[in-house]
Formats: structure tokens, sequence, C-alpha cells
């Protein structure tokens, strides 16, 4: 074992069967999981060394060029201050012999270094690096802990939560074999092929023969080899039957790691059955079987699907037809529930609603409907809407959650929304509402679709405005990573939707009409209207959340917040109009001027009480007076335009007014009405001067 010598490392953690999300779950960990373990024996890996391979069965790390040794280093350690560590003849004192000896060096080994300006001894002293060989299992012992599953369950004789129990490990280090316990299971050189397709048992005589010893037993182990694969199979296929194959609920991610042999095969149903909408028999097809549609050359659905097995492609005929027979079956299901709607009809579903609660303590669906109706309303009244589109949306909202009294989606969920759009359009409503009752979901994943048209932007804001409001009306708010109602991406959703069709909103006022409608409908919410302003707030942190993950700096937002904007546009306007604005010289005067007032304003409580001119006795109090009546409606003038940058500037120029105010007031003078007018007048200015954002936010260094 020679200084700079490597060897590939592999490490093999073989599974009983796991889930497609816990196997892409530890495709995205093993790497940094790897890195850290190596890391923290003083093993460097470079991000390049490593590759993951994951199957259902199987989690493998490979490292190209792992060092035999470890690097050699310095441990430093520091001990008592010198004053302590010698006397006043320069011997070591006890403290630094009982020091020195337990780190293993003599006291005139010590050596004295600085540290944050001041004096102390160190030992130091070198270490060689170790055999790597000697830390790899420990080292694979931590990575196997170091796995995370949202679901895990542990088996007996192990010591270990994983996604599915943990039954034989591959160790190989060049073409050594490392052997030691972990899992309640000893490691080895004995992987497993596939189940139907190779050889139970497969020695791996050397890590970087993996592939290929897997291989020929049956298993693609890289993932990213098995979705070429997949989809090379996929257009085969579909080019044989003259079509296209579609993914639209992104299967291919999921069949992924089913699979540890792909094979493609095609299967059919009954013609007849494309009489059901497209997307119904999509979601037949992909919801639970993620089968993968066939489009023809003009897009509509073919009667043809195609699939991916792991079996023996000899096995294929009959695979086939079990599939077919569970297709036909969902199909059927469908089509009765299809039907069955169809006789009941949109406008008797939308009667229907007031059967069905939406919320023991919100009403019913019929409750809710009307709400929407209302904040419909109030958005046309915020809002320039043309007529036709406010009458689209107003009708759509009487009809949005008529659907989810219809069997189909009581049967796929996933089709709320749609299926509603469905029947409106077979019962002669015009496309605008039928596309806007199918839109007032979206969007429904983060960068996910948004409405295309307007009225499908106004009632999709009404309905994720309702559902926050709702919730935070009776507390039921998100907590830690559980947000059941959705609410974080309601309130995100709002704020795209917005931005992206410049809807100056008061959320405020809307919010407001929100928490009415629940009041004069006598629901069983909090009628406080701190609830109001909590929902406000969670809706801007996300709208925060949002703009500094893009790169907004958090001290403009919240600078701009401070502004207390009630529009998520102005909002967004304001914080980027600071970030330019406090790179300017004028920033200068307006930080300044703010925080001498608002230093001395928060003296006062933030309360201001009315200003007495009379009571003024100096000229200056006059002059910063009638400096903020002067600028107050031009300032005003200007944030009403969206000129955020032009109120600024006029703030700033109330520098010089406020300097010899407070060079020649004692504004906490000895007279009680005195003082009180004079930090009203203080806080009316900083008040003025904090309506374009906070400077001193603006301001700060970000942690």
């Amino acid at each position: 074992m020679t200084a700079g010598a490597v060897r590939d490392f592999l490490l093999e953690i073989g599974v009983e069967e796991m889930p497609a999300a816990a196997a892409a779950d530890a495709a995205a960990q093993a790497a940094p999981l790897a890195r850290d373990s190596f890391a923290a024996h003083h093993i460097a890996i470079a991000p390049e060394q490593i590759k993951v391979w994951v199957t259902p069965r199987r989690i493998a790390i490979f490292i190209a060029g792992l060092p035999e040794l470890q690097e050699d280093r310095e441990l430093v350690d520091r001990g008592p201050v010198v004053d302590v560590a010698f006397d006043a003849n320069g011997q070591p004192t006890k403290a630094a012999a009982g020091f020195a000896k337990g780190k293993g060096v003599k006291p005139e080994e010590l050596e004295v270094r600085e540290q944050d300006g001041r004096q102390f001894v160190f030992a130091v002293r070198q270490q060689t690096g170790a055999p790597v060989v000697s830390l790899l299992p420990e080292i694979c012992g931590g990575i196997l802990k170091g796995f995370s599953f949202p679901k895990t369950m542990h088996w007996d004789g192990a010591h270990i939560r994983f996604a599915r129990p943990v039954r034989w490990l591959v160790t190989k280090f060049g073409t050594e074999t490392l052997e030691f316990a972990a899992a309640g299971i000893q490691s080895g050189a004995t992987s497993q092929g596939h189940r139907f397709l190779g050889m139970p048992q497969v020695e791996i005589a050397a890590a970087d023969q993996y592939i290929g010893a897997l291989g020929a037993a049956g298993v693609v182990v890289d993932q990213e080899e098995r979705r070429s694969l997949i989809l090379e199979g996929l257009a085969i296929e579909a080019g044989k039957l003259g079509a296209r194959f579609i993914d639209p609920a992104g299967e291919l991610e999921e069949v992924l790691y089913l699979v540890e042999h792909p094979s493609v095969q095609a299967g059919t149903f009954a013609e007849e059955h494309l009489r059901l909408p497209d997307r119904v028999l999509i979601t037949a097809m992909q919801s639970h079987q993620r089968y993968f549609p066939l489009t023809g050359e003009d897009g509509s659905l073919v009667a043809g699907f195609l699939y991916v097995m792991n079996a023996d492609p000899a096995s294929a005929p009959g695979i086939t037809r079990g599939n077919e027979r569970v297709l036909e079956g969902r199909i059927e299901d469908a089509e009765f529930s299809f039907d069955q709607d169809l006789n009941v009809g949109i406008e008797e579903m939308a009667v229907r609603l007031g059967q069905v609660v939406f919320h023991s303590r919100l009403g019913s669906l019929a409750e809710k409907t009307a709400r929407l109706e209302g904040l419909v309303a109030v958005l046309g009244e915020m809002l320039d809407i043309g007529e036709t589109d406010l009458k689209s949306a107003a009708s759509a909202a009487r009809l949005a959650k008529a659907d989810q009294v219809s069997v189909m989606v009581q049967e796929f969920s996933d089709l709320e929304g749609y299926m509603g759009s469905t029947y409106a359009r077979m019962e002669g409503y015009t496309s605008e509402i039928c596309t806007a009752i199918a839109e007032h979901y979206l969007p429904v994943s983060a960068g996910g679709e948004i409405p295309a048209t307007v009225a499908g932007a106004l009632l999709s804001i009404a309905d994720k405005v309702d559902n926050l409001m709702g919730a935070f009306a009776v507390d039921e708010l998100p907590s830690g990573s559980r947000d059941p109602y959705g609410l974080r991406r309601a309130a995100a959703g709002v704020a795209i939707i917005s931005e992206r069709y410049s809807f100056d909103i008061d959320l405020r006022e809307l919010l407001m009409a929100a928490h009415r409608l629940l009041i004069e409908q006598k629901a069983d919410v909090n009628r406080d209207a701190a609830v109001v302003t909590a929902a406000l707030d969670f809706v801007f942190d996300r709208v925060q959340h949002r703009q500094v993950e893009a790169g907004t700096p958090v001290e403009t937002m919240e600078a701009a917040r401070a502004a207390a904007p009630a529009s998520i546009i102005r909002l967004l306007e304001l914080s980027q109009a600071i970030d330019n604005f406090r790179r300017q010289p004028a920033f200068e005067d307006l930080h300044t001027a703010y925080f001498r007032c608002s230093k001395i304003a928060a003296k006062a409580g933030g309360e201001s009480g009315a200003i007495d001119p009379a009571l003024f006795s100096e000229n200056t109090e006059k002059e910063l007076f009638e400096a903020v009546n002067s600028l107050q409606p031009q300032i005003d003038a200007s944030i009403t335009a969206n000129d955020y940058t032009a109120a600024m500037q006029l703030a700033a120029t109330i520098r010089p007014v406020v300097d010899r105010f407070f060079d020649e007031v004692m504004v906490m003078d000895k007279d009680e009405q005195v003082r009180r007018n004079r930090l009203a007048l203080v806080t009316a200015t900083a008040r003025m001067l904090l309506g374009v954002g906070d400077p001193i936010r603006a301001a700060a260094t970000p942690e």
C-alpha cells in the first residue's frame, strides 16, 4: 500500500422491492451521503468520482479512484492561555503539563500561537493517514444509516430502519472483498440477479466489473440506461402501430424505478370506448396502471396503449392479455360513471351541492359556490375586466364545484374541474365558461400550468382566497411540512396569477370580503379581523419566499413589506424600486431622515396624536409640518401611479428640513403638551417616509 495508490470502490445495498418513490429518494440521497461519510473520515471525494445506480432491488454507489490511504493531517488543539500555562520563570505549570499529557505530547513541545488577540498554547502533532480499507466498514455503515425515507420499516435482527428490509451487501475495494456486519447481515461479494431473467446469485469479482456482471444476470443497474431503453422501446412499438406515445402524467419517472430489465409491449382496447373524453381514457390508463396512451397523426387517441414490463419477454402475450382485461374493466367503470353523470346533468349536480359538506365549520359546497360568486364580483369591482370575461367567470363560479357530486370525479378525483367543464360543454355552455371551470384549480403544483383565460384566472384566485380565508378562520393552518389543504400552494398560485395577469388586487380587501361572506353565511369561524391580517401575511410570506429564491434580495422585500402594500403587484414593484434606489446618492438622505425620525418616534410607542400648529415655538417645527403636508399628497400621487422611484426621490428631499429640526428643537421638552405635539410631528414624518418602504431594512446587510 503506497501513497497515491487508488482503487475503485463499490457498495451495493440489496433490498426487497422498494416503491418507486423510495428508489427515487435513494438515488437523490446516495451521492451526498457518500461524500459526507467519506469527508467525515477526512477522505475527499470529488463529485465526478461518484456514480449512483438504483433499481427497485438495489442501491449501488461506485467511486472511481478511491485513495488507499487517508491524507496525512495536522491535529491542533488549543490549551490554556500563556499566563496560565507558564510560570514567571517560563516553566510549564501543572495546567500545561496536564493539557500536554492529555494530548499525547511533551510540555516542551507545546507551541504558542495567537487566537482572537490572545496568546494560547497549542498541542500540534502530525497524524499519518490510516489505510482506507480499515475505515470502509464504518463509512459504509454510516451511509446505510444515513438514508431517510418518508415511510420506513425494521426487521428481525436489524437495528436500523429502511424503506424495505436490507437482504444483502456487496462491498468491493478493487478486487478485495470487505467483510463486516451491518443491518443484521454480513457483507461480501455476492449480489443477486434479475428475479426471472438471471442467476439468483452473482459474484462480483471487482468493483469496476459490477455493471457487466449484473448485466449478464439480467439487471440494467444504470437508471439512465433504463430510461433510454424504455424511451427507445416506446418509440419503436408506437411506430409499429403508426402512432405516437404520450405521457401526460409523467409516469415514466415512476416506471423507471419499477423495472430492472425493461421491455415495452403493446395492448389494445375496444374502439367503441373512444367515445369517452380523451382525458378520461388517459386517466384510466395512467392512474394506477402506468400505461402509455397512443395518439394518431391528428393528435386524437387511438384504441391502444403501451406498457413496460419487468418479466421475461416470452411471457408477454399472457401479460398483455392480463393488462388488457384490467384496462377494459377500468374503462367500463368509467363509461358507466360517465353515462350516469350525463343522465343527471350539470345543472342538477349544482343543485345537489347543498347536500355535500365542504367543511364541518365552513358549510356545504353550495355555500362555497355562493362565496365564489361573491368573490368574483368583488374582483370585478377591483379590476378593469371586460364584461364578457366577468360574466363568464361568474357563470363558471356557479358551476365550478358541480362535478364534485359526479360519479366520475368520485371514481377519478384527478378529473375534478375537467369533468365539470366537459359536462358544461355538452350542455351548451360557452367555451369561455367551460374553460374557466376546467382552469379554476390551476396551478396544481409549483411551476405548474396557470389559467390561460382571464375568466379562469379570476375564478382560480377566488377559489384560492376562499380556501385560505376559510382555513385561517377555523385555525387549521400549515404546520412544519404538513399542509393538508395546500395553503402554501394556494398562496403561491394567487401570487403567480396576479403577477402574470398584472392584476392589481387589494388583497386585504379581497380577504376581508371572503371573511365577511363566511360571517354572513353564519359559518362557525373566528370573527376577529386579525385572522384577515394573518392570512395576508401568510400570502406575502410565500411571495417573499418565492422572490428571494428567484434572486430578489431579502432585505429589499422586507423593506417593501414594511410599507404595507396590499397588492402583490405593488409589493413586487416597490421591492424592485427600492433595490434600484438604494444604490443612488439620494438613498442616504432618505435613510438618514427616516432613521432620525423613527428613532424618536419609537419613544411615542407608535402612537400619533393630532398635531397642533399653535403649540409650535420654533420656526423649524413649522417648516417640518409644512414640508410633510406638502410632500404627502405628492408622494401618495406617485405611489398611486406606481412611480415608486419618484415617490422615494420626493421623500428624500425632506432630509435638510429634518436635520434642521433635530439640530434646533428639543423634542422631549419638559412641557408635556409641547413634547406630545413634537412627537406627533416626528411620528407623522416617519410614517410618511415609511410609505415608500423601510430604508433601514433596505440598507441592512443580509446574514
